[in-house]
């Protein structure tokens, strides 16, 4: 934990040289195993999600957080609408016309899979089924 406490641990670059000793430490894996912790690497998938949205977004927006102040301790952008996120992004980042991703149940849910709008360009199966999720 404290090695996430400090200037010079910022982006994913910085943690990155750390992701060996994390996803091989024998006391974070027996927690995952047995005490039902989030695997020693999961910190640095989440890190990597948002580096990426990071280096290719003006601002990511999160709406009707409960706890607002832990999103925008990540560098995010909070309002209580979607309406106000809107006209926020309007005003600051895209003008009139802003091309949108909202997912709304994106933490209420199991993971999201995005779709093609025509099915036979989908990437699932004749059965539904996405092929991340086996």
């Amino acid at each position: 934990w404290t090695d996430f406490q400090h200037d010079y641990m910022n982006t994913l670059p910085d943690m990155n040289r750390l992701g060996e000793y994390y996803a091989t430490n024998e006391e974070y894996i027996r927690k995952y195993r047995f005490t039902n912790a989030f695997h020693p690497f999961h910190g640095f998938s989440m890190m990597s999600c948002g580096h990426i949205a990071e280096m290719n977004t003006s601002a990511i927006y999160i709406v009707g957080a409960q706890e607002p102040g832990i999103a925008r301790s990540m560098g995010l952008k909070t309002r209580a609408t979607f309406e106000e996120a809107l006209a926020d992004a309007k005003k600051k980042f895209v003008g009139e016309a802003p091309n949108i991703l909202a997912l709304p149940q994106t933490f209420k849910l199991a993971a999201v899979h995005l779709c093609m709008k025509d099915p036979s360009q989908d990437c699932m199966d004749e059965y539904g089924n996405h092929p991340c999720c086996g």
